[in-house]
Protein backbone atom coordinates (compact mmCIF):
# COMPACT_ATOMS: atom_id res chain seq x y z
CA UNK A 1 0.00 0.00 0.00
CA UNK A 2 1.19 3.24 -0.89
CA UNK A 3 2.40 5.37 2.15
CA UNK A 4 -0.56 7.88 2.97
CA UNK A 5 0.13 10.61 6.03
CA UNK A 6 -2.53 12.55 7.74
CA UNK A 7 -0.85 15.96 9.52
CA UNK A 8 -2.13 18.05 12.30
CA UNK A 9 -1.20 21.10 14.12
CA UNK A 10 -2.79 20.99 17.61
CA UNK A 11 -2.94 17.46 18.57
CA UNK A 12 -3.31 18.31 22.30
CA UNK A 13 -6.92 19.51 21.71
CA UNK A 14 -9.91 17.72 22.26
CA UNK A 15 -10.72 18.14 18.09
CA UNK A 16 -7.11 17.61 17.27
CA UNK A 17 -6.44 14.17 19.09
CA UNK A 18 -10.80 12.88 17.70
CA UNK A 19 -9.44 14.27 14.19
CA UNK A 20 -6.27 12.03 14.50
CA UNK A 21 -8.66 8.97 16.06
CA UNK A 22 -11.10 9.42 13.61
CA UNK A 23 -8.86 9.81 10.62
CA UNK A 24 -7.50 6.61 11.48
CA UNK A 25 -10.43 4.93 12.46
CA UNK A 26 -11.52 5.53 8.47
CA UNK A 27 -8.86 3.49 7.48
CA UNK A 28 -5.94 4.26 4.58
CA UNK A 29 -3.48 6.28 6.53
CA UNK A 30 0.20 4.56 7.32
CA UNK A 31 1.17 7.58 9.31
CA UNK A 32 0.50 10.38 11.27
CA UNK A 33 2.33 13.13 11.81
CA UNK A 34 1.57 15.71 15.08
CA UNK A 35 2.19 19.04 15.92
CA UNK A 36 1.88 20.04 19.36
CA UNK A 37 3.09 22.01 22.38
CA UNK A 38 3.38 18.86 24.71
CA UNK A 39 4.63 16.00 21.90
CA UNK A 40 5.44 13.64 24.90
CA UNK A 41 1.72 13.93 26.00
CA UNK A 42 0.02 12.68 23.14
CA UNK A 43 -1.35 9.11 23.38
CA UNK A 44 0.29 6.17 21.01
CA UNK A 45 -1.77 5.26 17.86
CA UNK A 46 -2.31 2.28 15.96
CA UNK A 47 -0.19 3.56 13.11
CA UNK A 48 3.31 5.08 13.08
CA UNK A 49 3.17 8.36 14.33
CA UNK A 50 5.82 10.91 14.01
CA UNK A 51 5.27 13.75 17.24
CA UNK A 52 6.81 17.45 16.51
CA UNK A 53 7.08 20.31 18.89
CA UNK A 54 5.15 23.52 17.59
CA UNK A 55 4.35 26.00 20.73
CA UNK A 56 2.81 29.39 19.49
CA UNK A 57 3.89 31.31 23.01
CA UNK A 58 7.20 30.53 22.64
CA UNK A 59 9.90 33.22 22.17
CA UNK A 60 11.19 31.06 19.14
CA UNK A 61 10.11 32.21 15.80
CA UNK A 62 7.55 29.90 14.12
CA UNK A 63 9.01 29.89 11.28
CA UNK A 64 12.44 28.59 12.86
CA UNK A 65 10.68 25.43 15.16
CA UNK A 66 8.67 24.93 11.93
CA UNK A 67 12.54 23.97 9.88
CA UNK A 68 13.85 22.17 13.43
CA UNK A 69 10.63 20.19 13.16
CA UNK A 70 11.14 19.56 9.38
CA UNK A 71 14.29 18.01 10.20
CA UNK A 72 13.46 16.09 12.93
CA UNK A 73 10.62 14.34 10.36
CA UNK A 74 13.20 14.08 8.00
CA UNK A 75 15.53 12.27 10.77
CA UNK A 76 12.79 10.00 11.82
CA UNK A 77 11.25 8.83 8.09
CA UNK A 78 11.94 6.08 5.81
CA UNK A 79 10.74 8.44 3.11
CA UNK A 80 13.77 10.76 1.90
CA UNK A 81 10.65 13.49 0.89
CA UNK A 82 7.93 12.38 3.35
CA UNK A 83 5.88 15.86 2.80
CA UNK A 84 4.78 14.24 -0.98
CA UNK A 85 2.70 11.63 0.98
CA UNK A 86 0.65 14.13 3.32
CA UNK A 87 -2.71 13.56 2.10
CA UNK A 88 -4.25 16.05 4.80
CA UNK A 89 -3.38 18.50 7.11
CA UNK A 90 -5.24 20.70 9.73
CA UNK A 91 -4.72 23.21 11.61
CA UNK A 92 -6.48 22.32 14.90
CA UNK A 93 -5.29 25.41 17.16
CA UNK A 94 -7.57 28.34 18.61
CA UNK A 95 -7.00 30.67 21.35
CA UNK A 96 -10.79 31.74 23.36
CA UNK A 97 -9.32 32.39 27.27
CA UNK A 98 -7.10 31.51 29.95
CA UNK A 99 -6.16 32.68 33.51
CA UNK A 100 -5.43 36.38 32.21
CA UNK A 101 -7.26 36.74 29.39
CA UNK A 102 -11.08 36.37 29.02
CA UNK A 103 -13.86 36.92 26.44
CA UNK A 104 -14.98 40.68 26.98
CA UNK A 105 -17.96 41.94 27.08
CA UNK A 106 -17.98 45.42 27.03
CA UNK A 107 -15.42 47.51 25.32
CA UNK A 108 -13.92 48.61 28.53
CA UNK A 109 -12.45 45.07 28.59
CA UNK A 110 -10.50 45.67 25.83
CA UNK A 111 -6.46 45.27 26.48
CA UNK A 112 -3.91 45.41 23.92
CA UNK A 113 -2.30 42.42 25.66
CA UNK A 114 -5.13 40.53 25.10
CA UNK A 115 -5.66 41.72 21.51
CA UNK A 116 -1.94 40.98 20.81
CA UNK A 117 -2.14 37.49 22.20
CA UNK A 118 -5.81 36.38 20.53
CA UNK A 119 -3.84 37.40 17.15
CA UNK A 120 -1.11 35.81 17.57
CA UNK A 121 -2.69 32.59 18.44
CA UNK A 122 -5.57 32.60 16.17
CA UNK A 123 -4.15 34.18 12.94
CA UNK A 124 -0.20 34.92 13.20
CA UNK A 125 1.07 31.29 13.66
CA UNK A 126 -1.21 29.49 12.05
CA UNK A 127 -0.30 31.46 9.23
CA UNK A 128 3.42 31.80 9.58
CA UNK A 129 3.21 27.71 9.79
CA UNK A 130 1.12 27.24 6.48
CA UNK A 131 3.71 29.41 4.61
CA UNK A 132 6.74 27.58 6.10
CA UNK A 133 4.89 24.40 5.26
CA UNK A 134 3.76 25.39 1.65
CA UNK A 135 7.71 26.26 1.11
CA UNK A 136 8.53 22.52 0.92
CA UNK A 137 5.22 21.49 -0.66
CA UNK A 138 5.36 20.57 -4.31
CA UNK A 139 4.28 22.80 -6.26
CA UNK A 140 1.66 20.58 -8.54
CA UNK A 141 1.02 17.96 -5.72
CA UNK A 142 -2.75 17.66 -4.10
CA UNK A 143 -3.04 18.48 -0.51
CA UNK A 144 -6.36 19.28 1.15
CA UNK A 145 -5.71 21.70 4.42
CA UNK A 146 -8.44 22.33 6.77
CA UNK A 147 -8.19 25.34 9.54
CA UNK A 148 -10.48 25.44 12.56
CA UNK A 149 -11.99 28.92 12.41
CA UNK A 150 -15.48 29.84 13.72
CA UNK A 151 -18.28 31.64 12.71
CA UNK A 152 -17.98 34.57 15.25
CA UNK A 153 -15.75 35.67 13.31
CA UNK A 154 -17.96 36.76 10.27
CA UNK A 155 -18.38 39.87 10.41
CA UNK A 156 -21.21 40.04 7.94
CA UNK A 157 -22.85 37.58 10.79
CA UNK A 158 -22.07 39.13 13.86
CA UNK A 159 -25.55 39.80 15.81
CA UNK A 160 -24.22 39.89 19.34
CA UNK A 161 -20.98 41.57 19.91
CA UNK A 162 -18.50 40.80 22.44
CA UNK A 163 -15.72 38.62 22.17
CA UNK A 164 -13.83 41.55 20.50
CA UNK A 165 -10.20 39.91 20.56
CA UNK A 166 -11.26 36.66 19.64
CA UNK A 167 -13.35 37.46 17.06
CA UNK A 168 -11.33 40.08 15.45
CA UNK A 169 -8.37 37.49 15.13
CA UNK A 170 -11.14 34.97 13.47
CA UNK A 171 -11.91 37.18 11.31
CA UNK A 172 -8.34 38.49 10.58
CA UNK A 173 -7.49 34.26 10.11
CA UNK A 174 -10.58 34.12 7.41
CA UNK A 175 -9.06 36.99 5.48
CA UNK A 176 -5.48 35.28 5.84
CA UNK A 177 -7.36 31.92 3.89
CA UNK A 178 -8.86 33.80 1.42
CA UNK A 179 -5.58 35.54 0.61
CA UNK A 180 -3.79 32.47 0.72
CA UNK A 181 -6.29 30.32 -1.12
CA UNK A 182 -6.11 33.20 -4.17
CA UNK A 183 -2.36 32.87 -4.30
CA UNK A 184 -2.25 29.21 -4.09
CA UNK A 185 -4.61 29.19 -7.42
CA UNK A 186 -1.24 29.99 -9.03
CA UNK A 187 1.35 28.66 -7.52
CA UNK A 188 -0.08 25.42 -5.82
CA UNK A 189 -3.40 25.14 -8.21
CA UNK A 190 -4.10 21.42 -6.63
CA UNK A 191 -3.93 22.35 -3.32
CA UNK A 192 -7.66 22.66 -1.52
CA UNK A 193 -7.59 25.36 1.51
CA UNK A 194 -10.77 25.70 3.24
CA UNK A 195 -11.87 27.26 6.79
CA UNK A 196 -14.09 25.23 8.68
CA UNK A 197 -17.03 26.44 12.31
CA UNK A 198 -16.67 23.23 14.60
CA UNK A 199 -19.65 23.86 16.51
CA UNK A 200 -20.28 23.93 20.07
CA UNK A 201 -18.03 20.72 21.21
CA UNK A 202 -17.09 19.27 24.26
CA UNK A 203 -13.59 20.85 25.37
CA UNK A 204 -11.59 23.04 27.44
CA UNK A 205 -12.39 25.97 25.28
CA UNK A 206 -15.64 25.95 25.28
CA UNK A 207 -16.68 24.63 29.20
CA UNK A 208 -16.99 28.34 30.88
CA UNK A 209 -19.87 29.01 28.10
CA UNK A 210 -21.39 25.84 27.44
CA UNK A 211 -24.33 25.75 30.87
CA UNK A 212 -26.76 27.44 28.64
CA UNK A 213 -26.36 25.10 25.37
CA UNK A 214 -28.95 22.38 25.29
CA UNK A 215 -27.66 19.13 25.82
CA UNK A 216 -28.84 17.87 22.11
CA UNK A 217 -26.59 20.89 20.78
CA UNK A 218 -23.47 20.11 22.65
CA UNK A 219 -21.17 18.31 20.48
CA UNK A 220 -18.68 15.21 21.11
CA UNK A 221 -15.14 15.76 19.22
CA UNK A 222 -15.82 12.50 17.91
CA UNK A 223 -18.83 13.52 16.24
CA UNK A 224 -17.22 16.88 14.98
CA UNK A 225 -14.41 15.36 13.91
CA UNK A 226 -16.20 12.44 11.92
CA UNK A 227 -18.64 15.71 10.38
CA UNK A 228 -15.42 17.87 9.42
CA UNK A 229 -13.78 15.26 7.94
CA UNK A 230 -17.16 14.40 5.52
CA UNK A 231 -16.92 18.13 4.63
CA UNK A 232 -13.36 17.72 4.11
CA UNK A 233 -13.73 14.67 1.49
CA UNK A 234 -15.94 16.94 -0.60
CA UNK A 235 -14.05 19.87 -1.22
CA UNK A 236 -11.88 20.45 -4.19
CA UNK A 237 -9.41 22.99 -5.24
CA UNK A 238 -12.68 25.36 -6.38
CA UNK A 239 -13.41 25.55 -2.90
CA UNK A 240 -10.13 26.96 -1.55
CA UNK A 241 -11.02 29.96 0.78
CA UNK A 242 -14.38 29.49 1.16
CA UNK A 243 -15.80 28.43 5.02
CA UNK A 244 -18.20 25.89 5.73
CA UNK A 245 -19.67 24.74 8.92
CA UNK A 246 -19.32 21.34 10.14
CA UNK A 247 -22.63 20.07 8.48
CA UNK A 248 -20.69 21.40 5.43
CA UNK A 249 -22.90 24.27 4.68
CA UNK A 250 -21.00 27.67 3.54
CA UNK A 251 -21.04 30.78 5.58
CA UNK A 252 -20.06 34.20 4.34
CA UNK A 253 -17.07 36.42 6.40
Amino acid sequence: MAEKIFALVGANGAIGSALVEQAIAQGGYTECVRFSHRPLALPSLPIKSIDLMLDYTVKTTIEKQWESAYQAWLQQSTNTSPMKSVAQLWIATGFLHNKPFQPERRHEQMSAEALHFSYQMNAVAPMLFLSQWLRHWPRRSPLKIGVLSARVGSISDNRLGGWHAYRASKAALNMLIKNLAIELQRSHPLVTLVGFQPGTTQSALSSPFTSRVLADQLQTPEFTATCLLEVMAERSPADSGLLFDFLGQPFEP
